[in-house]
């Protein structure tokens, strides 16, 4: 028979324990190069985005991915996984042997992005009409506040994370996550690149369409929605002078 005898283990169970001993510390160090690859990834996820959102990374530029990985002291792999989440989210283009470039913006891209915000809004927002709480409401009203505040006082940052946050809120009461992984990366495209010029007529005049969304929303009115998603808000023609002024296109 095996096992302990006299105090004693056997040299089977040595064995045995010594292998699970093997087995523990190996699924320490997997774990730990799990941590240390998903901090790296985070890192040069956080570094890129946050690059392009100063302006030091423009659009259309080509990255030197050696520099940013001797930069940041990371290997390649989490490198290329935050390269693909970044396409993925409409900021850059993987092209073949390497060539990674920043997306660029153009006039002619406008007409097709709005159009698309426009119609997907609608879509989420008057599929859920009824579970805009008045607490919802108020949090809308409350931001849209906030983003007056900050055009006014010309903080853009505030402006800019205001924004996004109330019209997260469309995603965060609807159950339509389809909808949501369409418009993150055209969202990201529009707003996260610096804008070259501040108009404060044209965010003023978002706040006053915000207002009117959350109105909408309040009295249960899609056709109040449409109108003013579809004609005012993300209604090209409608915004096109201040488009080309905001990020300077002629």
């Amino acid at each position: 028979m095996h096992g302990k005898k006299d105090g004693f283990m056997s040299r089977q169970d040595v064995k045995g324990e010594n292998s699970k001993n093997a087995r523990r510390k190996s699924a320490a160090l997997a774990g730990e190069r799990k941590n240390e690859h998903l901090s790296s990834r985070a890192l040069v996820y956080d570094y890129l985005q946050s690059q392009m959102k100063q302006g030091a990374l423009l659009p259309g530029s080509v990255l030197d991915l050696k520099a940013i990985s001797q930069k940041l002291g990371i290997s390649s792999t989490p490198l290329r996984d935050s390269l693909i989440r970044l396409e993925a989210e409409g900021y850059l283009t993987i092209h073949p042997r390497s060539k990674v470039v920043i997306n660029t913006l153009e006039l002619a891209d406008f007409p097709f992005l709005y159009e698309i915000m426009g119609g997907l809004e609608y879509t989420v927002i008057a599929a859920s009409m009824e579970a805009y709480t008045p607490e919802i409401v108020a949090e809308m009203r409350r931001l849209n506040a906030e983003m007056k505040e900050a055009i006014l006082g010309g903080d853009m940052s505030v402006y800019d994370s205001t924004h996004y946050a109330f019209h997260e809120i469309f995603f965060e009461v609807s159950p339509n996550i389809f909808a949501k992984r369409i418009l993150t990366p055209i969202k990201n495209r529009l707003w996260d690149f610096p804008r070259k010029n501040f108009v404060q007529d044209w965010y003023l005049a978002a706040v006053t369409e915000h207002g009117l969304i959350v109105d909408a929303i309040e009295a249960r009115s899609r056709e109040k929605l449409m109108h003013v998603l579809k004609e005012l808000h993300w209604d090209f023609k409608y915004n096109e002078r201040h488009i080309r002024k905001v990020y300077n296109l002629g």
